[in-house]
């Protein structure tokens, strides 16, 4: 293969990740390559393929670097971010875990808001009206932010007391408990963290 042939073709490979579609790639001519989406007839010598997309991209979700502008209560979560030094990004990621940005959903257990708000959590926050946005989303942030200094940072271990209680974090000294709801829940949220981040964000 001459060089520019190997030039065009490691150019195809570092592209690969942007393909909308199998991409297929014969060879074998001296001269020139054949490059083609469908086999039909054509051999081929090399296959890039469709990379798998996630399930939310198959969803039709907009890029992450986007996103965060059209999330329902964008300006809400930014006013708790601003408040609680979290990246707005965290508390989308913990409100779609959470409600899937439904400001009236409820838990069987008594949780109810965007941020699913325990009664007493949300009473120590001074939430007067568990169906305001505003004022649920303040209040999980906050609650987000007690965690995130309890457990020094380590954001798998605020979310699965966040999902699970504190008590039950410290129980197991220090490890995410092995309940299957939280264990299912932290990287629920992590997922769509990276989702919704862009390359620099704090907690």
């Amino acid at each position: 293969m001459n060089k520019s042939l190997l030039t065009l073709v490691c150019y195809l490979l570092l592209c690969f990740n942007y393909a909308k579609a199998d991409v297929l790639i014969n060879l074998e001519p001296l001269d020139e390559i054949h490059i083609s989406n469908t086999q039909l007839n054509m051999h081929y010598t090399l296959k890039i393929e469709e990379p798998v997309l996630l399930q939310d991209e198959m969803l039709g979700m907009p890029n992450k670097a986007v996103y965060n502008h059209h999330l329902p209560f964008n300006t809400e979560v930014n006013i708790a971010a601003n408040e609680t030094s979290i990246s707005p990004a965290l508390i989308h990621a913990v409100i779609s875990a959470e409600s899937r940005h439904n400001p009236r959903a409820q838990s069987k257990k008594g949780a109810y808001g965007l941020m699913q708000l325990m009664p007493a959590t949300a009473q120590r926050f001074k939430v007067l009206d568990k169906n305001d946005p505003k004022q649920n989303i303040l209040a999980g942030a906050k609650y987000l932010r007690e965690l995130l200094n309890l457990f020094h940072g380590d954001l798998k271990l605020s979310l699965a007391a966040y999902n699970a209680g504190p008590a039950a974090v410290q129980k197991y000294r220090g490890r995410i408990p092995p309940f299957r709801e939280t264990m299912d829940y932290v990287p629920k949220v992590l997922k769509y963290y990276r989702q919704y981040s862009s390359n620099k964000h704090t907690i």
